[in-house]
């Protein structure tokens, strides 16, 4: 379906949630566009093999960096970033005695083929490969702020405090809240927090 400029931002499995379709906005070196429905349908005017995916309008925060495909940008829902932790914050949601963790974290897309680990076919040889914090930094994208959700309980919300505690860079991998859970009713930008990778000073 795709040309050098036409496309569809989502992979085939997957949709947009109906809470996101307004919210999604696709960013290269000459344009910023939004998308459209729920694969979100695109058309740049100039070729890009970059993309930077944001969330609800043309200056709002980074989700993502992405690479140019011909068929799809095979975009998941998934958000991958990574900062600093700028504050965590801890709260009840209405009608629920269950406690969350909001993250906020200041800083940039990851490139599109940042691991912190190996996949599941890499694992069997060893040594892993140690990641580098800037080798996986879009640097070109300007930072700003996204905020994460966890449950209070979770290891994660302990790693992200520690992170913050100690200012130690992170990397983020989430992907935006299924509709099922209601996480969108409570918040703008309902981001799971998925794993974190804390880097030594």
């Amino acid at each position: 379906m795709n040309d050098e400029r036409s496309g569809q931002l989502t992979a085939e499995h997957w949709r947009i949630p109906e809470y996101a379709l307004d919210s999604l906005w696709l960013e290269t070196e000459s344009e910023t566009l939004q998308t459209a429905g729920a694969v979100g349908l695109f058309e740049l005017i100039v070729p890009a093999q970059r993309l930077t995916l944001r969330w609800g309008g043309e200056r709002g925060p980074a989700l993502a960096r992405l690479r140019w495909q011909p068929d799809n940008l095979q975009w998941d829902g998934s958000v991958r970033v990574g900062g600093f932790v700028d504050a965590l914050h801890l709260t009840t949601l209405e009608r629920s005695d269950a406690g969350v963790a909001v993250i906020f974290i200041g800083g940039q897309p990851l490139k599109p083929d940042t691991r912190p680990f190996p996949d599941p076919h890499g694992r069997h040889h060893v040594p892993y490969p140690v990641p580098n914090f800037e080798d996986g930094i879009a640097d070109d994208v300007a930072e700003d702020v996204t905020t994460w959700l966890a449950p209070e309980d979770s290891p994660l919300v302990t790693l992200a405090q520690d992170a913050m505690m100690n200012k130690l860079r992170v990397y983020c991998f989430g992907h935006l809240a299924p509709p099922a859970g209601g996480w969108h009713w409570h918040f703008a930008l309902p981001i799971v927090l998925d794993s974190l990778t804390l880097f030594a000073p």
